[in-house]
């Protein structure tokens, strides 16, 4: 008897931002891919659940058990959460390997430099934030 996928429900709040390589398996359902020029594709509306609910799916394209990332790709990749958290304040970065549930994986990779990520989130990312709800404030009220 074959069976049916099962449906993927309950979106609910997003609380992280979580980090794939592309080599992983559900990389191709990420709600966003950088690629190693630092190009990035929306795959999936943030209104969508992706592989792990209540977060936001980022791959970067490559097998980082093999290689690291580009600059531009991490470059990119601090951009865009930063983007994300001025929509979700509350956004926590982590990787892939740390969801539970699943089959062990290295995902986003060994050569990934996600302790230096999360520590940038911890320490820069709120930061840079603060900095840009600054300007847009100062933008929307230099116009009175």
């Amino acid at each position: 008897m074959a069976t049916t996928p099962k449906k993927q429900t309950g979106r609910g709040a997003v609380r992280f931002a979580l980090i794939h390589q592309g080599a992983c398996a559900v990389a191709g359902r990420c709600h966003h891919r950088i690629a190693a020029s630092g190009e990035v594709v929306a795959e999936l509306a943030e209104t969508e659940r992706g592989p792990h609910a209540q977060s936001v799916a980022i791959a970067l394209a490559g097998d980082f058990d093999a290689e690291a990332p580009s600059a531009a790709q991490l470059e990119r990749l601090k951009r865009l959460l930063l983007e994300l958290t001025l929509r979700y304040p509350a956004l926590a970065v982590g990787a892939h390997r740390q969801v539970r549930g699943e089959a062990p994986t290295t995902c986003p990779g060994r050569l990934f430099p996600m302790r230096a990520l999360i520590e940038w989130s911890r320490t820069e990312l709120p930061r840079q934030r603060d900095l840009a709800l600054a300007r847009e404030v100062e933008r929307q009220y230099s116009k009175c």
